[in-house]
Order: structure tokens, then sequence, then C-alpha cells
């Protein structure tokens, strides 16, 4: 490569890049969203009544997070993209005759949900799936490099 990478270039690079965006601001959102949309109606009403009486608190705070997002999964699916734009910039210049093939999918996956603009519906099962295949790919280099992995237990 003649020109110097925008957003990182290699593999672990990449992916060490990719990693800062799982728990970010965007991360955030996508949790809240879907945190929220699983509350009961009543359950809802509590979070809301919490966020007004601990106004910096963890309810309010999630509140905050979703406001522009309050409409289940069309919400859900819209972070999500918005999570995935920024994230898989980091695999613009993956080697991917060198990656494995978790990083591949992953790569793939999270490109097509933040640049493909394909009007799908991505959805929480996604979500689990980019923590999947994320922890498969760290596994899969540690391999390559001649050690144990362990992910461990917390």
């Amino acid at each position: 490569m003649s020109e110097r990478s925008e957003f990182g270039a290699g593999l672990i690079v990449c992916l060490a890049k990719f990693s800062e965006h799982l728990r970010d601001h965007r991360a955030s959102k996508v949790m809240s969203i879907h945190y929220y949309a699983g509350l009961s109606p009543t359950e809802r009403e509590r979070e809301e009544a919490e966020a007004k009486r601990y106004p910096v608190g963890d309810a309010a705070t999630r509140l905050l997070q979703i406001s522009p997002f309050r409409n289940g999964t069309e919400d859900l699916s819209r972070a999500l993209e918005m999570w995935a734009n920024a994230a898989s910039d980091h695999f613009y210049d993956l080697d991917r005759t060198k990656a494995p093939p978790s990083l591949r999918k992953l790569a793939s996956l999270t490109l097509s949900m933040g640049h493909g603009f394909s009007g799908a519906v991505w959805t929480w099962e996604h979500w689990e799936e980019i923590h999947k295949l994320w922890r498969q790919a760290c596994i899969a280099l540690d391999r390559r490099l001649g050690v144990k992995p362990d992910w461990g237990e917390w």
C-alpha cells in the first residue's frame, strides 16, 4: 500500500480499532434502545419516573440516549446502521487474504450494515452475531500467533 490508510490497515490494527467502537457512545445507544424496547409499559413508566427523580442516574442516561429512538425495531435498526457506519470504516484496508474467516465475515457484515444502505432491518440478533464473530476473530488471531487463547470469565 503506497499511501497511508485513513482508518488503519492490517489485521490486528483493524480489529483493535474496530474494537474501540464496541463500547462507544453509539454502542451504548444500541444497548439502551434494546433495553427500553424490552420493557413492559409499567416498567417504562417506572424507568421514566426514576429518570425524573434522579436526572443524572442510569435511567435518565438511558432515556437521554434513546430520546430520538423510541419506535422499536425501526429505531434499533437505524441505531445499528449508525454504529456500524463508524465502526466498520476500520475494515476498509483489512488484509482479507490473511484474515481468518471470522474476521472476514465480521468485516463483511458490518460494512454491509454501515455502508450497504440496502434498506435491510438490522436486529439485536445481528448485534449478537457481531460480538460472536469479534470474539472468534480475536481467538483465531491469537492461535495464528501461536498462543493458547482463553477468553476468560470476566
